[in-house]
């Protein structure tokens, strides 16, 4: 059974044995968040902001 993470900004699955690489990982306000790509995590950071 595989387990997945969310997408914060759109809720996308992400596998947790993906590669780190494939993934967005940002720290916003001392939290870390993880994203399926790079335009949720700057959607996101922005909203944030």
């Amino acid at each position: 059974m595989k387990a997945f993470k969310k997408c914060e900004m759109c809720s996308a699955k992400v596998p947790v044995e993906q590669c780190e690489f494939a993934t967005q990982k940002r720290i916003i306000n001392g939290k870390e968040y993880v994203f399926c790509c790079v335009r949720c995590a700057e959607s996101f950071e922005k909203s944030k902001k």
